[in-house]
């Protein structure tokens, strides 16, 4: 996620969060929030107010608050975008003619949110089965089998099984 758009949700979520509060629920740097901060009130984006010497308050301005819509609706835009071009790309990979035949794909990775993706796919497909296998654990692949793969690693991992498809190459 964008880094302003990040710090404009810690804001909105928490008006008492100090730079450091902010820095750690985003995961940046306590630098780089400062000075985020800064071009951000600059732009008139948030606004600081002093309670006393040292502390301040981080509110979101309405052009903040519209700003930070925007960019909220732009990551989602993109968001579904890709996870439309992971599914048509798997889409395409099961419509092959090799898949089709062997009728079954063994997917080799870990159950994150391409894996989510990739089994929605799949459970689209009437004619083809899968089976999981998580890193470490290669498959005892089925000749002709396809083995899926979304990481690079694990297509490193899986050099000299016939049929390993690395489906973010095909992105």
């Amino acid at each position: 996620m964008e880094r302003e758009l990040l710090i404009l949700t810690q804001i909105e979520q928490q008006e008492d969060a100090t730079q450091r509060d902010i820095a750690r629920e985003t995961g940046m740097a306590l630098g780089s929030v400062n000075l985020l901060l800064r071009e951000m009130t600059k732009k008139g984006l948030v606004k600081i107010e002093r309670l006393n010497a040292r502390s301040v308050r981080y509110m979101l301005t309405p052009k903040g608050l519209k700003e930070k819509t925007e960019k909220t609706y732009k990551y989602i835009k993109r968001s579904y975008d890709h996870i439309m071009s992971v599914t048509r790309s798997v889409g395409e990979i099961l419509q092959s003619a090799h898949v089709q035949q062997a009728g079954f794909v063994y997917l080799y990775g870990p159950r994150n949110e391409i894996y989510q993706i990739i089994k929605m796919a799949l459970q689209q497909q009437q004619n083809v089965r899968y089976q999981h296998f998580g890193p470490g654990e290669p498959p005892e692949a089925a000749p002709g089998a396809v083995i899926l793969v979304w990481r690079l690693e694990d297509e490193q991992e899986l050099t000299g099984f016939p049929g390993v498809i690395n489906l973010l190459r095909s992105l």
